[in-house]
């Protein structure tokens, strides 16, 4: 993992800034919310965004994150016209950015407009984000900046795709939504692959030459590779264990649409114990072993046990699409610490069930801007699930 980005003046600025937050919240509290789940979930999206884009928090993650918002996208384009307006400015404002940059799409831009990685190029960016548009019909944008996208798509293959097999390449090292661990062919990465071909098709945009088998079987890729007759997607090839984030993402990119592949799925983390104190954790126990040294030092199971409330919602959204007696009582859960705490954590220690603090470095972080898909499940309980696919 290329930490040696940390060096990085921009990101330098940002651990400055996580320091500064740290010590207000030490001095003055840490901002809290009144009301309703659904009233704390609005005030925490409101504060994301800071009258040019939305930021994936206003604390620790106060930049641009490409990830946080493409898969926020549809949640927020459904809860009102105002936030759609704001995720369509907020991408239009990235890829100028981009653009004056002279820069790919990178997972973040920092502070000064600088684009960076963190930690890696990331599997998931440009296939989150064209998948984002055309789901909230960002068409004008598309259309706008289709040659620089097209050329991003290229970038992309040649960054992300293994010519031979059309699976993620296994000798490259990938920034992905759990990004402080080592990330190459994995379930998560394949399934961004499988999205991007399907949204290209969407588009009518010309499918690259190894994408070209998944136009008429997406799911191939994940079916073929990854998925264990005892009921889960193994999170890499040769691995025998489930992963949090690779039984959530096939489903959420609309890869998958197989109803009772998504029940033994999601049973699966249920019965393995991904799903207590609540939905979602990365792994059942901690795996120090895969762990950076950085990561194992000063961010212990940041990424690991604890309770990750994006991929919970996603979690309870699915969920909530064929069993809603049970993702009733896991949202009521939900409702209790928002409401017990003001806010919408980014992440909750497995065996506290309060925020994670595991150092002086890391706390979980607040009013996360992917609070909108939880409310999205509170405001619209009949509406099929804000995945990246209608």
């Amino acid at each position: 993992m290329a930490w040696q980005l940390i060096k990085r003046p921009v990101v330098v600025a940002a651990y400055a800034v996580n320091l500064a937050v740290r010590a207000r919240r030490g001095v003055l509290g840490r901002n809290r919310h009144e009301g309703s789940a659904a009233e704390i979930v609005r005030a925490c999206i409101d504060d994301c965004w800071d009258g040019t884009h939305y930021r994936a928090s206003p604390g620790y993650f106060r930049q641009f994150w490409t990830r946080d918002l493409s898969f926020s996208a549809p949640a927020l384009a459904r809860l009102s016209a105002g936030h759609r307006e704001r995720v369509i400015a907020s991408l239009a404002w990235a890829i100028r950015t981009w653009e004056r940059r002279n820069s790919h799409i990178t997972t973040t831009i920092h502070f000064f407009d600088q684009p960076v990685d963190v930690f890696d190029y990331g599997v998931d960016c440009l296939p989150l984000m064209l998948a984002a548009m055309r789901r909230i019909g960002a068409d004008e944008l598309l259309e706008e900046h289709r040659p620089w996208l097209e050329g991003e798509v290229r970038h992309y293959m040649d960054e992300v795709v293994d010519p031979k097999t059309g699976l993620v390449r296994s000798d490259r090292k990938y920034s992905a939504h759990r990004d402080t661990i080592v990330n190459r062919c994995n379930a998560f990465g394949n399934s961004m692959v499988a999205l991007l071909a399907m949204t290209l098709v969407d588009l009518g945009w010309d499918l690259p030459a190894p994408m070209q088998p998944l136009a008429l079987a997406p799911q191939s890729i994940l079916l073929d590779h990854f998925w264990d007759p005892r009921g889960f997607f193994r999170d890499s090839p040769g691995d025998d264990t489930p992963s949090g984030e690779g039984n959530i993402w096939p489903f959420w990119t609309g890869v998958i649409t197989d109803p009772a592949v998504l029940r033994q799925a999601l049973g699966t983390l249920e019965d393995r114990g991904f799903a207590e104190p609540y939905p979602l954790k990365y792994e059942p126990v901690r795996r120090p072993e895969i762990e950076p040294l950085f990561v194992r030092t000063f961010m212990p199971d940041y990424q690991g046990a604890t309770v990750w409330t994006s991929l919970g919602s996603m979690y309870l959204q699915l969920l909530h699409s064929f069993d809603p007696l049970q993702a009733r009582l896991e949202m009521d859960r939900y409702r209790a610490w928002i409401e017990r705490d003001g806010t919408f954590w980014e992440v909750i220690d497995d065996e506290t069930g309060e925020r994670y603090s595991s150092t002086l470095l890391t706390h979980s972080d607040e009013s996360m801007l992917w609070s909108a898909i939880f409310l999205d499940l509170l405001e619209n309980p009949g509406l099929p699930a804000a995945t990246m696919r209608a």
